[in-house]
């Protein structure tokens, strides 16, 4: 992978992150909330499409779809953190 796909994807990822953080600041979200829900759910989502791509060749090894998979399975963490907030289950543990 070159520096500027490296580049174009973080610009891909981060733009997406923004108009998430947007979306949910729309829907009454306060900034702070809805920023890191979003960035939760972008790191949550970040590697899904390698797994995709490593699952649907017939040329990825076993070791290197082992290693995604346990890598998208770690991110998956950060849904589960963006859940809780979204779900107000973080207040209610502070509260």
């Amino acid at each position: 992978m070159s520096f500027n796909e490296t580049s174009l994807e973080f610009d891909l990822f981060e733009s997406m992150r923004r108009k998430l953080a947007r979306l949910l600041v729309k829907e009454g979200r306060e900034e702070i909330e809805a920023e890191r829900i979003a960035l939760y759910i972008m790191q949550g989502v970040r590697e899904v499409p390698r797994l995709l791509n490593a699952l649907a060749s017939d040329n990825t090894p076993e070791e290197e779809l082992h290693d995604v998979l346990n890598t998208v399975l770690v991110n998956g963490v950060s849904l589960e953190r963006a859940r809780v907030i979204l779900a107000g289950e973080d207040k209610q543990d502070r509260g």
